[in-house]
C-alpha cells in the first residue's frame, strides 16, 4: 500500500475559540462545517455487526447517568464532565457506573474542572 501526503486544513477559527463557537453555534442549523459529517444515532439495542468495532461516545454527563441506556460497546469514550461539582463521592459514583458498562475498553478525558486528575 503506497503511502502519500495527507493535508490536514485548519478551520479558520482554530486560533479564537469563542469566535468558533459563535460562529458555529448560530450557523449549526444551516451550515456545516465541511470536514463535520452528521451520522444519526443508532438505537442502542441495534446489534454489532460481526467484525465491526463499535466506539459508544457520551460526553457531559455531569453526574446524570442514572437511566442511561448504554448499548454495548468495544470501546467507551467519556469525553468532558463527568460531576457537577468534583466531589470524591461523584467520582466514585462515575467509577461504578462504568464498572456497570457492557464495554472491554474505557477511555476519557478529563475537561475544564479536572485539573486535578
Amino acid at each position: 500500500m503506497a503511502h502519500g501526503k495527507v493535508t490536514i486544513t485548519v478551520d479558520e477559527y482554530s486560533s479564537n475559540p469563542t469566535q468558533a463557537f459563535t460562529h458555529y453555534n448560530i450557523n449549526q442549523s444551516r451550515f456545516q462545517p465541511p470536514h463535520v459529517h452528521m451520522v444519526d444515532p443508532i438505537p442502542y439495542d441495534t446489534p454489532k455487526p460481526a467484525g465491526h468495532t463499535r466506539f459508544v461516545c457520551v460526553s457531559d454527563t455531569h453526574s446524570r447517568t442514572d437511566g442511561i441506556q448504554m448499548p454495548y460497546g468495544d470501546v467507551l469514550l467519556h469525553m468532558g464532565d463527568f460531576t457537577e461539582l468534583g466531589l470524591p463521592s461523584e467520582v466514585k459514583k462515575f467509577n461504578d457506573w462504568l464498572g456497570t458498562n457492557a464495554t472491554h475498553h474505557t477511555g476519557f478525558q478529563c475537561l475544564n474542572t479536572f485539573e486535578f486528575f
